[in-house]
């Protein structure tokens, strides 16, 4: 019991000094997002920040998503970034820490077809799915169904999948997130 409050505490610190609560944008308040403002002599000093619960939760939804993907006899990561910075950040990343499973990093939705055996999970960082349901024929097709994304959209169809809610606009985030990916599918047991 004394070890699950410890890797609890643990997770809850590395969240925080990443910044992962914290967003860059001003953002109406939703269920999702507190507002805090602090009133200095001079200025007013806006901070908009994410409910640490819910984050807490759908980060979670992630690790065991990516425990089940482990678990697998035979299993496959996409790991989908629009941004350029962030992708070869990734890249150079699993290149410096791999991971035991095969994964392909990429700024396009996977073409290659793999095996119907094989259990495939789609990460999207900063990737809208909005209403693109052809993208979304072509990823069933694929025989992806595990889908799990990061980015700061209100979207009104989740399309069913998993979604964290930030904007990647700080590279601590984009670490935090493929530290967690490393982590989980090296680790888990």
């Amino acid at each position: 019991m004394e070890n699950i409050k410890h890797k609890n505490d643990l997770f809850l610190k590395s969240l925080i000094n990443s910044e992962f609560l914290l967003l860059d944008q001003k953002l109406k308040t939703n269920l999702r997002t507190i507002k805090s403002f602090k009133k200095t002599k001079y200025s007013t000093t806006f901070l908009t920040f994410l409910d640490p619960l819910e984050t807490t939760k759908t980060v979670k939804q992630l690790i065991r998503m990516l425990q089940y993907l482990k678990k697998q006899n035979s299993s496959f990561l996409h790991l989908i970034i629009e941004n350029k910075q962030n992708l070869e950040l990734a890249q150079n990343f699993f290149k410096t820490f791999p991971i035991n499973l095969p994964v392909l990093i990429d700024e396009n939705l996977p073409t290659k077809n793999i095996s119907s055996s094989t259990l495939q999970m789609l990460f999207l960082l900063s990737f809208s799915l909005n209403n693109r349901e052809t993208l979304f024929k072509r990823i069933f097709d694929k025989n992806i169904f595990l889908i799990n994304k990061v980015n700061s959209k209100l979207e009104k169809n989740n399309w069913s999948t998993y979604k964290i809610y930030n904007d990647l606009s700080d590279f601590k985030k984009i670490i935090f997130l493929l530290v967690i990916i490393q982590k989980t599918l090296n680790n888990y047991k």
